[in-house]
């Protein structure tokens, strides 16, 4: 299997937008409508946001820095339908760690570092 769990920090802006279309069928999905006899009318591919996605159960819980401006969560996207060149682009033009894919030990590092935790 080629699919791959990782960690990705996203920015708001990235979080709150539209997941990129390779991504449809990993963490998008129908919409139906219907007829008055119960059946269905019309499917419509529905794709959400990273944080409908998350909030429907298809990202792990989304873990939100101290100010609200990035957030990690946990995927697994695959190598073989191009999901993870998608994520990985989501940061082809930022600095991290906006929109950067992490290991587990980084996204840990990061999430108990100053942006993610209050210090005392």
């Amino acid at each position: 299997m080629a699919n791959y769990e990782m960690y990705i920090c996203l920015n708001k802006a990235t979080y709150e937008s539209q997941i990129p279309t390779a991504l449809q069928s990993t963490l998008g999905w129908n919409n139906y409508t219907y007829n008055d006899d119960g059946s269905v009318d019309t499917t419509t591919a529905y794709r959400p946001t990273w944080k409908e996605s998350a909030f429907k159960g298809k990202l792990g819980a989304p873990r939100e820095s101290l100010d609200k401006g990035l957030i990690i969560v946990k995927g697994a996207f695959s190598m073989l339908t191009g999901e993870m060149t998608a994520v990985v682009a989501l940061g082809a033009s930022l600095s991290y760690p906006a929109n950067s894919v992490l290991t587990k030990s980084e996204a840990q590092t990061l999430a108990n570092g100053e942006l993610f935790t209050a210090s005392e």
